[in-house]
């Protein structure tokens, strides 16, 4: 008997610590909404490409014999190629996570300058981002295409003694004071040319070259083909350093160098970057040269969103546009936008190889609203020498950007009227 009511109190105990646990349990709350990424605009910098100048050329400038790369100047080297297909690759996980493309998506329209090495990193970014689809790369019918040489239309006529004066404004009329004011980074970058131990190189040690950067004349001024030129020592530096990022990034040995890493490349390219930004974005200068850009790009994100176009589309309503193009092609559509970026390896608002603005269009799930969120994305020297997979784990360097009097999420009602702003005062001019 005794066992029986055991029993009978045990399962007692357990059925009201049942119900008790029914009376607890509660609905597990409805994941929030989430917003809706609607399409994309990429505009890119070609990959990597051989330098300019002959390996000869530039070992004027520094005590060690320059690499040779295995293509013509100027071209998309092979490892370009296939850094490029790996950030594609890259792109295609990033908006296939994001919900905006499916596993096999061949919305994306991509647009390249006419030149090599834009055609070739349009081709090889397809490979990585659309595999299996038959990518087309569209080109202008005309030559130069205006969407890249911008002074080419009536949006923009090129007015080049307003782009002097404009960036003769930003360093007071005294090109020799901005200069000077670059020279503790402009020795930096001497040093890793002249290997010298010791910043700033002596005197000793910068006779050891046969040209100087300190040879360079400065001047600003209109050239016989009737655009603007400036010169000075710490400008003299942009196409060396160009060529230095292109070498170390395609993965070429420097024998008989010290400090090639990319710590010491990312600290010598400050410079650079403060060259970069008078010659291309000074925001007169995108005016001139991006307006016509800006407009189409506007226009693409705008598709179908109700305002009125000023101007064309880029594509067909592809979920993602990608525009092939050059440094400058980025670097001045950010001057006329006041986009500002710093990424590790590079200086202040360098277009990296194979790096670009991105452009989103998102719809937030509490209102409706359409926005626009921007962002830099560029692999590091690292990244691209040693050709390390991408992943979201193991991703490009990127950094969110602020549209000015906007934010980071920014309605498209107000990026369009900055837009316009931008561009108004050459459209009116």
């Amino acid at each position: 008997m005794r066992i029986a009511r055991i029993a009978a109190s045990l399962a007692l105990l357990v059925s009201t610590m049942m119900a008790g646990g029914a009376v607890a349990q509660t609905t597990p709350p409805a994941p929030p909404p989430q917003d809706k990424l609607e399409r994309v605009v990429i505009v890119m910098r070609h990959g990597v490409r051989s330098a300019m100048s002959s390996p000869e050329e530039l070992g004027r400038y520094s005590r060690r014999a320059w690499p040779r790369f295995a293509v013509p100047p100027g071209h998309l080297t092979a490892n370009g190629a296939t850094l490029v297909t790996m950030l594609g690759g890259w792109y295609r996980e990033h908006y296939r996570q994001a919900g905006l493309l499916g596993a096999r998506d061949c919305a994306v329209y991509y647009w390249a300058n006419h030149t090599q090495r834009t055609e070739a990193t349009a081709t090889a970014l397809a490979e990585g981002l659309t595999p299996g689809c038959s990518a087309t790369i569209h080109q202008s019918a005309a030559a130069p295409d205006p969407l890249f040489e911008a002074p080419q239309t009536p949006l923009a006529p090129l007015d080049p003694q307003r782009m002097l004066a404009a960036i003769s404004a930003r360093v007071d009329g005294n090109l020799a004071a901005w200069d000077a004011r670059q020279g503790p980074d402009r020795d930096r970058f001497e040093a890793l040319l002249l290997q010298c131990r010791r910043i700033p190189c002596s005197s000793v040690e910068r006779t050891r070259v046969q040209r100087r950067l300190g040879d360079t004349p400065i001047a600003m001024r209109i050239d016989a083909s009737g655009k603007p030129d400036l010169t000075s020592p710490g400008l003299q530096v942009a196409g060396i350093a160009e060529s230095l990022v292109m070498a170390y990034a395609d993965g070429l040995a420097f024998p008989g160098w010290r400090g090639i890493d990319a710590a010491t490349i990312g600290k010598a390219l400050v410079v650079h970057g403060a060259g970069i930004d008078l010659r291309t974005r000074t925001p007169e200068v995108g005016r001139q040269t991006s307006s016509y850009l800006a407009m189409r790009l506007l226009a693409t994100l705008q598709r179908g969103a109700g305002a009125t176009a000023l101007a064309d589309p880029i594509g067909d309503a592809e979920k993602i546009v990608v525009l092939s193009g050059h440094d400058g092609t980025v670097t001045m559509l950010a001057g006329l936008l006041g986009l500002d970026w710093k990424l590790r390896d590079y200086g202040a608002g360098e277009a990296a190889p194979g790096g670009g603005l991105v452009f989103e269009v998102w719809r937030l799930a509490t209102t409706g609203q359409q926005v626009v969120r921007a962002r830099y994305v560029a692999q590091g020297l690292d990244q691209m020498r040693h050709q390390i997979p991408l992943s979201e784990r193991a991703p490009p360097g990127s950094v969110a950007l602020t549209i000015p009097d906007c934010g980071e999420t920014c309605p498209l009602s107000a990026f369009a009227g900055h837009v316009l702003k931008q561009v108004s005062t050459v459209t009116q001019g």
